[in-house]
């Protein structure tokens, strides 16, 4: 049973890795967006879809543990009643850790959400500003079929 719990302390661990990862990458998309470098925000972007992915990895093993240990509908601040009395104290500072680590990515993600937001809402005003419509409903490009065929440059003779 000792193995189950320490597994769960791993999983914490793990998560709090993960935490301390997002915020980094968190930290670099607000750089990146306050330089307007568009070309490093978007890696950043798919490193933060990875880290999604392996969140989900991560959300399958707290979900096969909590059952096993009897700890599923425990909050979070609560699990670490469950443990076995020489294990409490590390499951409550592993606890703790992870807390503390998702505040500190919470404050690091609505900073850089609301500076991505803004420059969204200033590249919909140049789009207006220029007689574009921000939502897409007319610009270059083809539209429905119905509506415009492509230009004769693009037309090939299939008789030749």
């Amino acid at each position: 049973m000792d193995e189950l719990y320490r597994s769960y302390l791993n999983f914490l661990r793990s998560m709090t890795r993960g935490l301390e990862s997002l915020s980094a990458l968190n930290e670099k998309k607000l750089a990146a967006a306050q330089s307007d470098d568009l070309m490093v925000l978007n890696e950043l972007l798919n490193q933060e879809q990875a880290q999604a992915l392996n969140f989900r990895g991560l959300e399958l093993t707290r979900d096969k543990l909590l059952p096993q240990l009897g700890l599923a509908g425990v909050p979070m601040n609560r699990v670490p009643d469950h443990f076995p009395p020489a294990m409490r104290e590390e499951a409550r500072q592993a606890v703790e850790e992870l807390r503390s680590r998702y505040v500190d990515y919470r404050k690091a993600s609505v900073k850089t959400r609301n500076l991505l937001e803004q420059n969204l809402r200033e590249v919909d005003g140049i789009i207006a500003q220029l007689g574009g419509s921000p939502t897409g409903e007319s610009g270059p490009g083809y539209g429905r079929e119905a509506e415009s065929a492509p230009p004769p440059s693009m037309k090939t003779d299939f008789r030749a």
